[in-house]
């Protein structure tokens, strides 16, 4: 049997005003009972996925980093349903789209309901989560882009848009079961399907004072979730194999606006130079253009490598992208006016149409 390295990243609050947060705490998952003793059980999280023969980095600060976008994933699916709790009639809007979840999940993926477990957040939520194993899914490269997927489509058929679909990075911490949370004031705790139908906000708060052991859901595979879910792994398959296509056959634009011209062009220094604004900036424009994410993540990469100074690592740029394009920011002409320094709406093709037409071939002619 090939050996290989498994590791999550844990993470936990912390009394510090300066640092409420702290994370890159990379492990076994067998060990992470270490990091939540270290931290009393308060406060502690650590990523769903679980990371493959993973690469680390060293960032910006000179601290290792792992590499999670580009190693092999593992986890089981979540689902995190979350609105301020103030009354019932709040927790009875995530009841009902956790039941239109649970349905989804038994007609659509022949998941049986007993197969899915509920936690209740110890806050102002209630998680989700089913076994990869139930699923039918092996390790994959974008496992929790996969589940984004799913989770888009489970969220078409709820009404209270409780469920939460921005969840999803490759670097995404969930709050430790049984763990204490601090905002809340309650534990993570498991719940049972009938508990989480018949309780009232106020019983599910009374039951999370204490902690609870649960037996998890059983792991029995469902061949049908696994036949429905090979479409979601072959678009994925598909932009793993287009991402390594766009970097060997990066195109100019026809035009481009003066001021993204001289960004393409300038050297943007480390804290002088607003580089990473610069690359977010730069990134949006080729969103907003309708360009191609795998493509925008070529041409960015090779602004990180050409026109930075330190040069900006791959794995930088791939964040830089993948949270424009995640999180649709858009940035307008004062914001580019600004980072480059150049505006000159003259001879801008956002401003003048013609300006904006293919350039014609010069008519040659032939013997």
């Amino acid at each position: 049997m090939t050996a290989y390295s498994l590791y999550v990243e844990c993470g936990a609050d912390t009394d510090s005003e300066k640092f409420p947060f702290t994370r890159k705490h990379y492990m076994h998952p067998s060990e992470t009972y270490l990091f939540r003793n270290k931290y009393s059980n308060v406060g502690v999280y650590e990523t769903v996925m679980q990371y493959i023969n993973p690469t680390f980095y060293l960032n910006e600060k000179q601290k290792w980093v792992l590499n999670a976008r580009e190693c092999l994933k593992w986890g089981d699916l979540y689902l995190d349903f979350d609105i301020p709790l103030e009354n019932d009639n709040d927790f009875n809007k995530i009841k009902h789209d956790v039941q239109k979840a649970i349905r989804y999940f038994k007609l659509i993926l022949s998941v049986d309901p007993s197969q899915i477990n509920l936690f209740y957040s110890g806050s102002k939520g209630i998680h989700m989560t089913v076994s990869a194993h139930v699923l039918g899914l092996e390790p994959h490269q974008s496992l929790n882009q996969i589940y984004k997927d799913i989770a888009t489509d489970i969220s078409e058929f709820t009404e209270y848009g409780t469920l939460d679909t921005k969840v999803y990075d490759d670097k995404r911490m969930f709050r430790m079961v049984n763990s204490f949370n601090k905002k809340g004031q309650r534990y993570k705790i498991p719940l049972k399907h009938e508990e989480l139908w018949k309780m009232t906000l106020a019983e599910v708060r009374e039951l999370a004072l204490e902690q609870r052991f649960l037996d998890p859901a059983p792991m029995i595979i469902s061949p049908k979730a696994k036949k429905s879910l090979d479409e979601y792994i072959k678009h994925w398959n598909n932009r793993i194999i287009a991402q390594k296509e766009y970097q060997g056959r990066i195109s100019k634009l026809e035009r481009l606006p003066p001021c993204i011209e001289a960004m393409t062009v300038n050297l943007f220094k480390e804290t002088i130079d607003e580089r990473n604004n610069s690359g977010t900036a730069l990134a949006s424009f080729y969103m907003q253009q309708g360009m191609a994410q795998d493509e925008a993540l070529a041409r960015m990469i090779l602004w990180g490598e050409e026109n930075c100074v330190p040069p900006l690592k791959r794995v930088e740029m791939e964040t830089i992208t993948n949270s424009v394009y995640g999180a649709q920011y858009k940035y307008g002409c004062s914001e580019f006016h600004r980072l480059s320094g150049v505006c000159d709406k003259s001879i801008c093709p956002l401003f003048n149409r013609d300006m904006n037409k293919k350039k014609e071939e010069p008519q040659t002619n032939k013997e």
